[in-house]
């Protein structure tokens, strides 16, 4: 995501899950019988008759209630949109250095991957064309949320579809692989080849083909994600501190070089990308507390995933809005004020809330057609 959307981003979640709880009052012009409104009656005839008049001037008690109107009406608050500090915190920056790269090397785990697994890994470690360690951020985020969302990443890619985020596409092909279009002559596959709560190996081979080119551009690529977990306790939420190491080889030397030439700038732009992941994962969070009605139709509206993915994700949702609830009442507990009463979050029914229909029943024979290229995993 470039910083312009990831911008749009951040004040599209703002507005969500932050204060929009008032209705807005419209500004309402008064016009007063005496100082009629020059834009509207200038180079009339005198004759206006009292009807033609009626239409202009305000009557006593309409002009009462305008008054009165004025006088109470709401003042719209600016929503103010939050820094980057304010959503995540950097503890580390992206390296590139060989000190950096001979630790990392040295946390891979190697020795827990089945045999073909570790093959694949070292395949590409013995033949490393680009190191890069991306920069270690704690954010504030729900345990589950996260989990989900490491588990699941093309549900993150649809979000970012759906929120016109990104045209980046994903589709889940078996139980541990994925393909991916980056919409710009990229497309690749992406397999987890190990993985548990605390970190995730990812392999990822690609192709960039363009008219520009005379060949195919190919490349593979090793990411380890490292996740430490801080529970909270009482009013404070659950927090995370993440970061990856990629490694990428290059088959053609010519590619390898024009790739280490550009790597001040790439480099840039991978510690962006990770920043920007790591705020969506942060407001991601807030909207499954404070918002899980819009986290519902999200859910709805989502392409490219199986169908299984969108009750999974309304159920996180749930239990992030629970334990929000629950850590609301554990501190008011204890500030000694009354506990505001659990109400658990409701289906959002576009129908009853805008009218006094009934809602549209669905036929019972109803089938749910599976999403193009996604496979059920074995």
């Amino acid at each position: 995501m470039t910083k312009m959307s990831m911008t749009k981003f951040i004040q599209k979640m703002t507005i969500l899950v932050i204060a929009v709880t008032g209705s807005v009052a419209v500004p309402v012009t008064s016009v007063s019988a005496q100082q009629p409104q020059s834009n509207e009656r200038d180079g009339q005839s005198p004759a206006l008759t009292k009807s033609a008049a009626d239409q202009y001037l305000l009557k006593d008690d309409d002009r009462q209630l305008t008054e009165f109107q004025q006088k109470h009406q709401q003042v719209d608050q600016e929503i103010r949109i939050p820094d980057e500090d304010e959503l995540i915190t950097l503890l580390t920056k992206g390296s590139s250095s060989r000190s950096a790269r001979k630790e990392c090397l040295s946390q891979i785990p190697l020795d827990q991957m089945p045999q073909a697994n570790r093959t694949n890994a070292e395949h590409v470690l013995k033949d490393l064309s680009m190191f890069r360690v991306l920069p270690k951020i704690h954010l504030d985020v729900n345990h589950s949320a996260y989990a989900f969302f490491i588990a699941h990443p093309d549900v993150v890619v649809s979000i970012w579809r759906e929120m016109k985020l990104s045209e980046f596409q994903m589709w889940q092909t078996g139980p541990y692989s994925y393909e991916v279009d980056a919409g710009d002559g990229t497309v690749g596959t992406l397999e987890v080849i190990h993985q548990t709560p605390k970190e995730t190996l990812v392999l990822c081979s690609g192709v960039y083909k363009s008219p520009l080119l005379a060949k195919p551009i190919s490349a593979k690529a090793l990411l380890h994600l490292q996740t430490e977990y801080f529970p909270g306790e009482d009013k404070k939420i659950d927090s995370i501190s993440h970061q990856v190491s990629m490694y990428v080889s290059f088959p053609s030397q010519t590619v390898e070089m024009a790739a280490k030439i550009l790597a001040p700038v790439s480099n840039a732009i991978l510690d962006r990308n990770f920043k920007e992941v790591s705020i969506f994962m942060h407001m991601m969070s807030l909207a499954m507390e404070r918002q899980p009605g819009w986290v519902e139709r999200i859910a709805g509206q989502l392409e490219g995933v199986l169908p299984v993915r969108r009750p999974q994700l309304l159920k996180v949702a749930a239990r992030v809005y629970i334990d929000a609830k629950q850590r609301e009442a554990a501190a008011a507990a204890q500030n000694g004020a009354e506990p505001s009463r659990f109400v658990p979050p409701k289906p959002i029914d576009v129908i009853s809330q805008t009218g006094n229909q009934i809602p549209r029943q669905l036929p019972r024979d109803l089938k749910v057609q599976p999403v193009s290229r996604a496979q059920s995993p074995q």
